[in-house]
């Protein structure tokens, strides 16, 4: 199970975001959330980032001391027990998905909502749905994953990039 996103419903509301801070915190804040809505503004576009939930998942790996684990859903888990807070899966993530908590220091993950994603049930738009055990074939993961490792800052941007030209030719 995953979130899909359809790029072209979203308007950059943040109401993703909102609801995914407050299911989880109990209260609003963009910082607290699972997924994040990256704005290119030159574009005029909004993108949300969200877990891969990647078979062979770079963040789990890059974990030393085994705090990260999947759920049968496949949602990353945190074992607030083990973690060090030492920020590697953070950076292990070549999406950008994985934030660590500001005011715990502890990673904090997309976990599905136990299967009832908050953020999918707040996206006025229908940008954000959930789709059950449908994977990235693999050819696109492996794809993606060389494009995020290649260019980590500006994945968003190559992700969205022929969105963007699709979006000015039917503007004309």
């Amino acid at each position: 199970m995953h979130v899909n996103v359809k790029p072209k419903l979203c308007t950059g509301c943040r109401m993703c975001e909102m609801e995914c801070s407050f299911a989880h915190e109990g209260k609003f804040g963009t910082y607290l959330s699972r997924i994040r809505v990256v704005k290119l503004e030159p574009e005029g576009i909004d993108y949300p980032i969200v877990c891969q939930m990647c078979d062979k998942a770079p963040c789990i790996e890059a974990c030393s001391v085994d705090a990260l684990s999947k759920s049968e859903a496949g949602a990353i888990l945190v074992d607030p027990g083990k973690c060090t807070m030492c920020g590697s899966c953070v950076e292990a993530c070549p999406f950008g998905a994985m934030n660590l908590d500001p005011e715990r220091g502890l990673p904090i993950p997309c976990d599905l909502c136990g299967g009832d994603p908050a953020c999918v049930k707040g996206c006025p738009t229908g940008a954000l749905e959930i789709k059950e055990n449908k994977k990235l074939k693999k050819e696109r993961e492996t794809e993606l994953m060389q494009i995020a490792q290649a260019k980590r800052g500006s994945f968003a941007h190559k992700a969205t990039a022929s969105l963007a030209k699709a979006w000015r030719r039917e503007a004309r």
